[in-house]
């Protein structure tokens, strides 16, 4: 890793802009999108009861996830 890349990464941790991560899931009727959950729901609104957790992380960019799902997952991991 470079110079420049450790100290921009302390800076994110330091000012309370650390990686935020949320689990992956999907509806259980649906094989796509991917959802991102947390708590109680979806990122984008979907109850926790309708959806199966995967064993992996949500990933933002990757193809077909939801994109609701993923401005909300972006946007958290830019605010304090």
């Amino acid at each position: 890793m470079s110079l420049h890349g450790r100290r921009f990464g302390s800076f994110k941790v330091r000012f309370g802009f650390a990686p935020t991560q949320f689990a992956a899931c999907r509806e259980a009727a649906a094989a796509f999108p991917e959802h991102a959950v947390a708590d109680g729901a979806t990122l984008c609104g979907i109850p926790r009861s309708r959806v199966t957790v995967q064993r992996h992380l949500f990933v933002a960019r990757r193809s077909g996830t939801c994109p609701d799902c993923r401005a909300e997952a972006v946007g958290a991991a830019l605010r304090p």
